[in-house]
C-alpha cells in the first residue's frame, strides 16, 4: 500500500529563551519532515539547526528527484532510508567544518530528527534528544531513543525515568550533529498504516507535556494544525522554558491520479 504523510508544523521561542535555536523543515511532496534543536553560543545553535534542516532537505530532494543511490549504500535499508542517511551525514560534515572555521562557532552542534515516507515505510534518521513518535489508534510509541546522559542512565537502570525528568544533567547529550567529523546516527524503518500520525518534536515539548497528554491532544483533533496549536498552548501553560518545535503528519492513501503524477515526476515527464 502506498501512503503519503502530509505534515504541518510550528516553532515557538517559548517564554524564557531570548532566541529560537530550533529549526523545522517540511516538504509534503516528499513526505519529509526535519526537526533540529541547536546548541552553542553566539547564535551558533541557530546556525547549526538551520544548516541541518536545509542541507538535509536539499540533499534528500536532489537524490530523490535524480533517482540516485547514494554511496555508501546499506543494503539492509531501503533506497529512501539510504538517501536520508547520506543527507544527514553531509549535513554533519558541513556543520563540523563551519564550527572549525570560526572561533565563535567552535563546538556548535544540533540534534536532528528526520523522517520520510515512501511505499508504506517510514524512514527515520536521528541523533540527539529531539524525538519521533508514532500515534496509532489509542496508543503512542516513541520511535527514537534519546541520546542523552540521563536516558543512558535510565537504560542501564542507574536512575528511573522519573528521576531523569528532574535531573540537573538532563541537557547533557551523548551525541549531536556537527560535533565530530563522523557520526553514527540512529536509523530505523517502520511500516505505517492509514491514519497513523507521526510527530517530531524538540525537547521543549516533551519536557513540558506528558506523552499521554500529547496523545490526547492529537486524538482530540483530526486537523493536525489544530493539534499542533493545542500542544504549543499546553507547553506555554507549563512554563515553556525552552523553544518548542513540532511537526505532525497523518498517513494517507495515495490516490491513483497522485500516484501517476509522482511516477511521471520520477521519470522526468
Amino acid at each position: 500500500m502506498s501512503f503519503k504523510i502530509s505534515f504541518c508544523g510550528k516553532s515557538e521561542i517559548g517564554k524564557v529563551r531570548k532566541n529560537n535555536e530550533d529549526s523545522i523543515f517540511i516538504d509534503n511532496d516528499l513526505s519529509l519532515a526535519v526537526v533540529a534543536d541547536g546548541m552553542g553560543g553566539h547564535k551558533s545553535g541557530e546556525i547549526a539547526s538551520s544548516m541541518a534542516v536545509k542541507i538535509i532537505a536539499e540533499k534528500y530532494a536532489q537524490l530523490t528527484e535524480a533517482q540516485m543511490k547514494p554511496s555508501p549504500y546499506y543494503e539492509k535499508y531501503s533506497v529512501q532510508t539510504n538517501r536520508l542517511i547520506f543527507s544527514v551525514n553531509i549535513a554533519n560534515a558541513m556543520i563540523y567544518e563551519t564550527s572549525k572555521a570560526k572561533e565563535e562557532n567552535k563546538g556548535m552542534g544540533t540534534t536532528v530528527t528526520a523522517c520520510a515516507c515512501c511505499d508504506g515505510i517510514l524512514s527515520l534518521v536521528h541523533i540527539g534528544d529531539s524525538r519521533a513518535y508514532l500515534i496509532r489508534e489509542n496508543s503512542i510509541f516513541q520511535l527514537s531513543s534519546d541520546h542523552s546522559l540521563v536516558m543512558e542512565q535510565v537504560r542501564k537502570g542507574i536512575i528511573t525515568k522519573e528521576q531523569a525528568e528532574t535531573s540537573p544533567l538532563q541537557n547533557v547529550l551523548l551525541k549531536a550533529l556537527g560535533t565530530q567529523s563522523l557520526i553514527e546516527p540512529e536509523i530505523s524503518e517502520t511500516e505505517i498504516k492509514e491514519g497513523d500520525k507521526i510527530l517530531l518534536c524538540s525537547d521543549g515539548l516533551f519536557k513540558c507535556v506528558k506523552e499521554e497528554d500529547i496523545l490526547s491532544a492529537v486524538k482530540a483533533k483530526n486537523n493536525c494544525e489544530e493539534a499542533v496549536k493545542i500542544l504549543i498552548k499546553e507547553s506555554y501553560e507549563a512554563g515553556a522554558p525552552d523553544n518548542v518545535t513540532i511537526a505532525l503528519g497523518t498517513a494517507e492513501k495515495i490516490e491513483f491520479k497522485e500516484k501517476l503524477k509522482m511516477l511521471l515526476r520520477k521519470i522526468g515527464i
